[in-house]
């Protein structure tokens, strides 16, 4: 495919797959190779398990998979060196997930977006924008603010003053970057996030809550991905600071002042109160809650609606609320059933006292 026919997806440039597909061509483009059936079977799709049809290729990514992977209509499999589907044609592969991620983009890229300044878009002055930077329709760049080469801004996006977005960054359509946020290379912005907006923070003067501004700024480092509308204050004096290679879900609430380390995963609703600290390979389930000011350590993983109370030290599993380690949660459940169970009988045996 030539230069010129070449277009931006929503995150990067990609070329259509080339049609038609194979099973031994597709097993050569996924570094895999062909654990039984016939090499020149026609691959026209991929589809999930349930709703895979004859000409549709899917994955079964772990043991647990494979009933589900011998009842299904696919006509082939993707599946790791250590699974085998019996007497069905299948691709083998070395690492499964980075396979199949390769499997859509062949087959399912993303809606591609003209590499363009689109001619509604608003760009103010002293803006620089970056070689083959792309923005949509009635999209907002205002002045002083910076983006770097091939990234793509959606329709409606605002970026504000002296903001700067690195290069090769998907901005989706509606998110709002506010005045001097700092965003790093390769990072994805959903759909209403909003990044940069005051943190919350009021002193009682006079019996009436009084607004302190908040002066800081948001840094987002290299490769974090940040969920719809999901919203990341700007810090009181400092910044706050979103760690390398982070990925954050839909409608999550990060406070100002807060520092997130590199590689965590945090749920949908998942929130965090400020000044918080979070080490690196943090992961929070849905709809955790963390108060302010204490410090979660490096690889703790914390599970759903728990409430984290207090510092945790690093790599421990943690749960409930107030949240304990799941050691101590285990034991106190246990106690709790046991108390409930012993309350139940002693009313079966006052029933039967009662009852004499």
């Amino acid at each position: 495919m030539s230069g010129e026919d070449r277009e931006i997806a929503v995150h990067g440039i990609r070329e259509a797959a080339p049609s038609p597909w194979t099973l031994g061509k597709l097993a050569r483009a996924l570094d895999g190779s062909i654990r039984s059936g016939d090499p020149e079977m026609p691959i026209a799709g991929v589809a999930s398990l349930q709703s895979a049809g004859p000409q549709d290729i899917a994955f079964a990514a772990t043991e647990k998979a494979l009933a589900a992977a011998e009842r299904s209509g696919a006509g082939a499999f993707l599946v790791p060196e250590s699974l085998e589907i019996s007497g069905r044609p299948a691709v083998q592969v070395a690492s499964i997930w980075p396979a199949v991620c390769r499997l859509i983009e062949l087959f399912r890229p993303a809606p591609a977006l003209a590499r363009e300044i689109h001619p509604s878009a608003h760009i103010g002055h002293s803006v620089r924008l970056g070689q083959g930077v792309a923005i949509g329709p009635n999209a907002v760049v205002d002045s002083g603010a910076s983006i770097g080469r091939d990234s793509v801004v959606g329709a409606g996006v605002y970026i504000g003053q002296g903001a700067a977005i690195g290069e090769c960054c998907t901005i989706h359509p509606g998110a709002k970057i506010l005045y001097g946020v700092t965003i790093g290379n390769r990072v994805i912005i959903h759909s209403g996030a909003v990044l940069g907006a005051d943190g919350f923070r009021y002193e009682v003067v006079d019996g009436r809550p009084m607004k302190i501004p908040q002066a800081g700024t948001v840094v987002v480092e290299d490769d974090v991905e940040i969920g719809a509308n999901t919203t990341i204050d700007r810090a009181f004096l400092d910044e706050t600071r979103i760690g390398a290679g982070t990925k954050i879900d839909n409608l999550v609430q990060i406070a100002h002042n807060v520092r997130l380390g590199k590689c965590c995963i945090f749920a949908a609703q998942t929130g965090l109160a400020g000044s918080s600290e979070i080490g690196d390979g943090v992961v929070l389930a849905g709809q955790v809650g963390v108060r302010d000011n204490i410090r979660i350590g490096s690889g703790v993983q914390i599970g759903a609606q728990s409430g984290v109370s207090k510092d945790v030290p690093d790599g421990e599993i943690w749960f409930g609320s107030p949240a304990v380690p799941m050691g101590e949660w285990a034991r106190q459940y246990a106690a709790q059933k046991k108390s409930a169970d012993t309350r139940q009988r002693l009313l079966a045996l006052e029933r039967q006292v009662g009852g004499k």
